[in-house]
């Protein structure tokens, strides 16, 4: 009896699994009715792994690459020359330390300084003669030795002798040498707070006032200039605050963001170029000074263009497609023109309205759905 059941109950099991999948069949035969030629149907677990985003009608924008390099904010650089001549004696920082305002950078010995200290020293001994002449004056005016002019006199030469000994030490604090000293020792300070970006001295080393040479550039580098060349014919596409995205070779992931600050108006004759100016925030400073770099120069327009995700592109047979959302699971796969590509947007020429959706990630799963 029971080898009977079986007997039955096989072949039903059988017969059921028969018109499940006939049917199943049958519904996406009923689907693919729906789809036109260039469509894909999808089912709904397909579709979960998709990104959808909408075709935007924006600004148009264009893009000039220019190559160029990190130099230093000229507006936020500060020289230091030497002002007598003589041996350095000690040097206390190196190319690139950090200093503060007032922060010695090197020591001299210098003739020059020696006369002035010479020259104080005299000049504080006639003023301490003076000195005593005026009191002894006022004394002998009090008791009526001393004419009214000759008190005066003796003013007179108390307050030139004063005098001179103030010119010099004025002197030789520009020289930030001691006066009281018979050292000769000129002090070079750093008139700023910045980083030692350019050094021409060493130790042992004569240096001359009058040569007019600088000894230290001392910069601030938490802002930098961005210098970059403009050919003649590319000169109608940059304009002054044009947004631009900087990367360099030492940091390609990272893009620096500014604006161009200034266009020359004038042309290398060389080149035939124009340099632009770019002043980028640098407070990590990661950007160093004769670095190379790529400007990326947007420059919005007032006309209208599509615009959609460059990954929502598939290129395929020399041709760019985007797949558009149908509805009810259905994509139709649709030949566009691009007119450019920006980083991670593109600009369509034809065969995208504004409004309509299509597939951004997952997009070549879908195209190569309906192949």
């Amino acid at each position: 009896m029971k080898s009977l059941k079986l007997k039955f109950i096989i072949p039903g099991i059988l017969l059921l699994s028969l018109a499940l999948v006939y049917c199943t069949h049958k519904e996406e035969k009923k689907e693919e009715a729906h789809a036109g030629k260039n469509e894909v149907v999808l089912t709904p677990e397909q579709t979960q792994i998709l990104g959808i985003d909408t075709v935007k009608l924006v600004n148009d924008e264009s893009e000039l690459a220019l190559t160029g390099k990190i130099g230093f904010d000229e507006d936020k650089v500060t020289k230091v020359y030497p002002l007598a001549s003589g041996n350095v004696i000690d040097l206390r920082v190196s190319l690139g330390d950090h200093v503060e305002r007032g922060q010695e950078l090197a020591k001299l010995r210098s003739s020059e300084v020696n006369d002035m200290q010479n020259q104080y020293n005299v000049a504080q001994s006639t003023l301490s003669l003076a000195k005593k002449n005026q009191d002894i004056a006022k004394e002998l005016y009090r008791t009526k030795a001393y004419s009214e002019k000759d008190l005066l006199n003796a003013d007179n030469d108390y307050k030139k002798a004063l005098s001179d000994v103030n010119k010099i030490k004025q002197q030789l604090d520009i020289y930030r040498a001691n006066p009281n000293k018979n050292d000769a020792e000129y002090h070079i300070l750093s008139p700023i707070d910045g980083y030692i970006v350019d050094k021409n001295i060493s130790e042992g080393m004569q240096v001359r006032s009058d040569a007019g040479n600088s000894i230290f550039t001392v910069s601030y580098i938490n802002t930098v200039w961005v210098l970059a060349d403009v050919y003649e014919n590319d000169l109608s596409k940059v304009q002054k605050d044009d947004d631009v995205d900087v990367t360099t070779v030492a940091y390609p992931d990272k893009v620096f963001k500014g604006k161009i600050a200034f266009i020359s108006s004038l042309l290398d004759p060389t080149t035939k170029t124009a340099k632009i100016r770019v002043v980028l925030d640098n407070k990590d400073g990661l950007l160093k000074p004769e670095m190379f770099a790529i400007v990326n120069v947007h420059n919005l327009k007032t006309d209208k263009v599509i615009s959609i995700p460059s990954k929502a592109l598939v290129f395929d047979n020399s041709q760019f497609y985007v797949m558009v959302v149908k509805g009810n699971n259905v994509y139709e796969r649709r030949q566009v023109t691009v007119l450019r590509n920006s980083g991670d947007r593109s600009f369509i020429e034809k065969g995208l309205k504004p409004g309509e959706r299509i597939v951004t990630d997952g997009s070549l799963l879908v195209s190569y759905s309906g192949n």
